[in-house]
């Protein structure tokens, strides 16, 4: 579920419907979802802006 990530090792799934991004990564050895950040489709993720 979801598309590969902007960061190594991590996926990101667009909640239908609503305008969030969840990235995750998959713990394969303790067969796991670990949810690292839930983000506003909106919201500037790369963080670079001047003001």
């Amino acid at each position: 579920m979801g598309h590969v990530g902007r960061d190594p090792d991590t996926f990101e799934w667009v909640v239908p419907r609503l305008p969030y991004v969840v990235v995750y990564e998959v713990d394969r050895v303790q067969e796991r979802v670990v949810v690292t950040g839930v983000f506003h489709g909106a919201q500037d993720r790369e963080g670079g802006r001047d003001p």
